[in-house]
C-alpha cells in the first residue's frame, strides 16, 4: 500500500533520527527539478544546490544522484562536490570512493552508434523529435513533437529497432515522452542501488543504515522494488496503484522539503 509521505512523516522522522547513517538516492529530472521541455533547461536552483552541499558535508549522510542522463552531463548540471553520481540508469558511476563503467555497455558502443544514425534518419522529417547519444545508451525525445505526430515517432522508433530487438542485441525502455535504447546487460537502477547499499553496509559494520530512494519515472520502479523491504521509497508526482514506492509526494518542492527534514532530523540526533 502506498501512502502520502507527510501523513507518515512523524514515524519516519523517528526512524531517520535513530539510524547511524542515511544512504539517500535522488533521481534528477522530475524529482530534484521539474520536467523541462528540453533536458538542458532542467537546472537546479541555487538554494537546492546549497542544500545538497550541506547534506554532502555530513559524514552520516551519503547522497547519490541517479539518472538516465550521461554521467558527465549530470555532474555538469549539478556541480556539487562530494556526491556519488550515477549516470545512464546505473551503467556508470563516479564517487569520491570509486568509479565504475559497465563493461557490457562499453562493448555495445559501436552498435549504439549505428542505431543512433538510423534513428536520426527516421525522425528527421518530424519537427521536435531528436536523438540523444549518451555514450552507453540512446534516448529518442519527442516532448516537443505535436501530439498528432507522436505515433509517427514511436512507429519510426520501433521500425528501426525491430531487427535488433528480435536478435536481443539491445533492449528498450520508456519514460516521459522518451524512448530509450540500452545495451543487453542485466544492470538497472535497482542493481546499482543494491550494489551500493551492500558496500555501505559492509563499511558500516555494526552501525545501522537506512536507504532512501526518491524518483518519479518508470525506471525508478526497479529501485523501489530493490528497497521494498529495507528502505524508505518515495514516488514523486501522480502515481498509479502499481507503483512499488511505499510513499508519495506531489512535486519537486516536496522533495526539497524532504531533504530539509532529513537534515534537521540528523542535526537533532
Amino acid at each position: 500500500m502506498t501512502a502520502p509521505l507527510w501523513s507518515s512523516w512523524p514515524a519516519l522522522q523517528r526512524r531517520v533520527a535513530a539510524a547511524d547513517r542515511l544512504l539517500v538516492f535522488l533521481d534528477y529530472d522530475g524529482t530534484l527539478t521539474p520536467i523541462a521541455d528540453h533536458p538542458s533547461r532542467a537546472r537546479l536552483s541555487a538554494s537546492l544546490r546549497r542544500l545538497l552541499e550541506r547534506l554532502a558535508r555530513r559524514a552520516d549522510i551519503h547522497v547519490a544522484l541517479i539518472s538516465g542522463r550521461r554521467l558527465s552531463d549530470l555532474k555538469r548540471m549539478t556541480g556539487v562536490p562530494g556526491l556519488c553520481y550515477i549516470g545512464n540508469h546505473g551503467l556508470e558511476l563516479e564517487s569520491p570512493a570509486c568509479r565504475y563503467v559497465n563493461p557490457g555497455a562499453q562493448a555495445a558502443r559501436p552498435l549504439l552508434r549505428q542505431i543512433a544514425r538510423r534513428l536520426r534518419a527516421a525522425v528527421r522529417p518530424i519537427p521536435g523529435a531528436w536523438v540523444e547519444d549518451k555514450g552507453l545508451t540512446l534516448s529518442l525525445h519527442y516532448r516537443a513533437v505535436l501530439p498528432q505526430k507522436a505515433l509517427l515517432v514511436r512507429n519510426g522508433f520501433y521500425e528501426v529497432l525491430e531487427p535488433y530487438l528480435v536478435q536481443r542485441r539491445v533492449h528498450v525502455t520508456t519514460g516521459k515522452q522518451v524512448l530509450e535504447v540500452r545495451p543487453p546487460v542485466r544492470w538497472t537502477k535497482g542493481t546499482i542501488v543494491e550494489w551500493l547499499l551492500a558496500r555501505c553496509l559492509a563499511s558500516a559494520g555494526e552501525a545501522s543504515v537506512i536507504p532512501i530512494y526518491v524518483g518519479d519515472d518508470d525506471t525508478d520502479e526497479e529501485a523501489f522494488a530493490a528497497l521494498q523491504d529495507d528502505g524508505i521509497t518515495v514516488a514523486v508526482g501522480p502515481s498509479t496503484p502499481l507503483t512499488r514506492a511505499r510513499y508519495t509526494v506531489n512535486t519537486p518542492a516536496d522533495v526539497r522539503r524532504l531533504l530539509q527534514q532529513l537534515l534537521e532530523a540528523r542535526r537533532r540526533s
